[in-house]
């Protein structure tokens, strides 16, 4: 790079000089206040991240002393710590908000020290340090992305090895050894998950994959993609269908979901994803989330639908054929047999309620006013409703 006014640049390499005698403890400043910023630093040990920070800040100022662009060898240096941290999970848009409060102090200290002389070059050291940002940021993003990329690829390989293992049992110690490499505890407590996202939210290329879901939820799971379009999960992050609910109430993670029991060990990881995989099978689109232990009753009915419609063909059919029955019948279980209580649930009169509870049972020979025929009518309701909102949850049933 061709120097411009090199007799007045000395003094800029004077104040870069006098930085860089100083350049430890100007690190561990930036290196506090980058660790302050973004936590997600604590991955990397503090003494570390202070030598790497002193080692970028001083290629700057040599860079700027000599009033050029960084050196191929100074560009190396800044990419090889981008890939390191993409390996330690440092996020791309961290590690070039790391760098930028590096420049910002460098900045911040040549215009405190600034004279007379000086002043008149703080646009051509603008001009440098913004060059040497643009360069930077291309070469680590580059870097980052390649590293990022591998990890992602092994960690999906890895997630279906474990999922297909963990529902081995002659495989559970392959399980395990897959399971540490991935960041899970053998022995913690696992939480199986089934997702059937909305395509129509989703970019095609991230539709079956764990990149659909936000970053900090996707960092969380082992997934892998099944037959239907959906998504098998499971999380040692027991807050999951919280933080998961938190989303759709946003507007975003569409679909229907199906969550487990938190169960523990590997063989609980298997059983918590049959646990998914059946409440899955009792979603809809009135009901997109459904957990087993909220509603195992349902999900292990609907499981055995073809057993039961043998049984209760005649009420299936009814309830298909008079969904204001239907759905008198299903108000008057959830108010716990009270026709006072699910007259404004359906918007008639208390009378019409008992009038169609009373046909209802002429209708199907189930007197829903008894524990026995109300528990067989709603069995029969679902089973007509799920047949009308079929989900494509027989995929998740192995």
């Amino acid at each position: 790079m061709v120097r411009d006014n090199h007799e007045d640049w000395v003094a800029v390499e004077r104040i870069c000089r006098g930085m860089a005698l100083e350049v430890s403890a100007i690190a561990g400043t930036v290196t506090e206040s980058i660790r302050r910023a973004q936590p997600v630093y604590s991955v990397v040990i503090e003494a570390e991240h202070r030598r790497a920070v002193a080692v970028q800040m001083g290629n700057r100022l040599q860079a700027l002393a000599e009033q050029r662009g960084l050196s191929p060898f100074e560009l190396e240096a800044a990419s090889d710590l981008a890939a390191e941290r993409a390996a330690e999970g440092i996020p791309i848009d961290a590690l070039i908000a790391a760098y930028q409060a590096a420049d910002a102090e460098i900045w911040r200290i040549v215009v405190e020290r600034s004279t007379p002389a000086t002043a008149p070059l703080l646009p051509r050291i603008g001009t440098l340090m913004f060059d040497a940002i643009r360069e930077t940021t291309t070469v680590m993003a580059r870097a980052h992305s390649r590293v990022a990329r591998a990890i992602d690829g092994d960690r999906i390989t890895l997630a279906h090895q474990f999922l297909d293992c963990v529902e081995d049992p002659e495989q559970r110690s392959v399980a395990s050894v897959i399971a540490t490499r991935l960041g899970l505890d053998p022995a913690g407590s696992f939480l199986g998950i089934v997702w059937l996202p909305d395509l129509a939210d989703l970019e095609p290329a991230t539709a079956r994959t764990v990149s659909a879901l936000p970053a900090h939820l996707a960092a969380d799971v082992v997934s892998r993609a099944v037959a239907g379009g959906g998504l098998e999960m499971v999380t040692q992050t027991q807050r999951f269908p919280e933080l998961v609910a938190q989303c759709l109430a946003a507007g975003s993670l569409s679909g229907r979901w199906g969550v487990g029991v938190a169960r523990a060990g590997l063989a609980g990881a298997s059983a918590s994803l049959g646990d998914a995989r059946l409440a899955f099978g009792a979603t809809s689109a009135r009901h997109p989330i459904r957990t087993f232990a909220r509603d195992w009753h349902e999900a292990v009915v609907l499981a055995e639908r073809a057993r039961l419609e043998v049984l209760l063909a005649s009420a299936v059919e009814v309830a298909r054929s008079n969904p204001h029955l239907t759905e008198t019948v299903l108000a008057f279980a959830a108010a716990d047999m009270s026709v006072a209580a699910t007259a404004p649930a359906v918007q008639v009169h208390a009378n019409s309620v008992t009038y169609r509870l009373e046909r209802w049972a002429r209708l199907t020979g189930l007197d829903p006013r008894t524990f026995a025929g109300l528990s067989q009518s709603v069995v029969a309701c679902r089973l007509a409703g799920s047949d009308h909102e079929r989900t494509g949850g027989e995929h998740h049933a192995r």
